[in-house]
């Protein structure tokens, strides 16, 4: 988790983020998105029981969340924005907690799979869909959220550089950034593309691109450029 120090950053919509090849590959799993007897999906899914607590557990430490908030909605009057949110498998849940979410997404498939699975099933008040691009939506939307997630998103996107920019100008100075994704490693690649798309099948087949990874060391270099610092 990171925290943003200065308001310094400025994202404009000169270069796009979207992959139309990332893009075309996730429609396919638009439909499974919410069948948790998906293989791939279902992994999707398992993420919420490390995600939800980690999130909530580093808003606590950051003292935006309030130890004596009420247990049932702890994150009531906390602004979220999901970059990225897919179908609503975060998305979600942090609504269900009280926090007042936005997910944003570009895929109009996941989109559409977000809105309706919401509008079907809890149809939370404090959530609501958006169908654009970080680029696109970061314009009108700039110093405006608690908290900013990207979870496994960013490597799926062009540009990631100028993907986290643009997150970053979405939040509020101060605020907080979570980012989850797979590190440059053997051990992702023999994971999440040798394993889970090239043997067992549970992604679509180019669902992920070792050369879009990140390593390690130059995820700190991005968060050094967007001004980020960690703070837990």
């Amino acid at each position: 988790m990171l925290k943003r120090l200065i308001p310094n950053v400025r994202c404009f919509a000169t270069k796009h983020t979207v992959n139309q090849e990332q893009l075309e590959t996730f429609k396919e799993l638009s439909k499974q998105w919410w069948n948790t007897n998906h293989k791939g999906t279902r992994i999707l899914h398992s993420f919420n029981d490390l995600r939800v607590p980690w999130i909530t557990e580093q808003l606590t430490q950051t003292g935006l969340l309030k130890k004596s908030a009420d247990k049932s909605t702890p994150l009531a009057g906390i602004s979220f924005l999901e970059v990225g949110c897919g179908g609503g498998i975060l998305t979600e849940p942090l609504s269900r907690l009280g926090g007042n979410v936005t997910g944003l997404d570009c895929n109009e498939d996941m989109f559409k799979t977000a809105v309706d699975h919401n509008t079907e099933n809890d149809n939370f008040p404090n959530l609501r869909y958006v169908l654009s691009t970080i680029e696109e939506y970061s314009v009108g939307n700039k110093n405006k959220y608690d908290v900013v997630i990207a979870s496994e998103t960013i490597e799926h996107v062009e540009e990631q550089d100028f993907f986290l920019k643009c997150c970053i100008e979405c939040l509020k100075p101060g605020g907080s950034i979570f980012i989850t994704t797979n590190s440059k490693s053997l051990f992702s690649r023999l994971i999440f593309i040798n394993l889970f798309e090239d043997i067992l099948h549970y992604i679509p087949k180019g669902g992920h691109k070792y050369d879009m990874f990140i390593d390690i060391e130059d995820m700190k270099s991005m968060f050094k450029r967007g001004m980020l610092t960690t703070t837990i």
